[in-house]
């Protein structure tokens, strides 16, 4: 995924599922190069890489 992908989805009412090696995240704000993250259902969050971000569609 692209950083202008990754700010639209941030910047978005719909929820959008996307997903981190497999995992779902919330995808809480964005940096010069990375995507600050919460791994769903835990508190843990993590700066990763935006291309290593998969867009998989609306949540219900």
């Amino acid at each position: 995924m692209d950083k202008d992908r990754v700010k639209e989805i941030l910047d978005s009412p719909e929820k959008i599922e996307v997903k981190y090696l497999g995992e779902p995240v919330w995808i809480e704000g964005i940096k010069s190069n990375t995507a600050n993250v919460t791994v769903m259902g835990s508190c843990k969050t993590m700066d990763v890489p935006f291309m290593s971000l998969e867009e998989t569609g609306k949540m219900e």
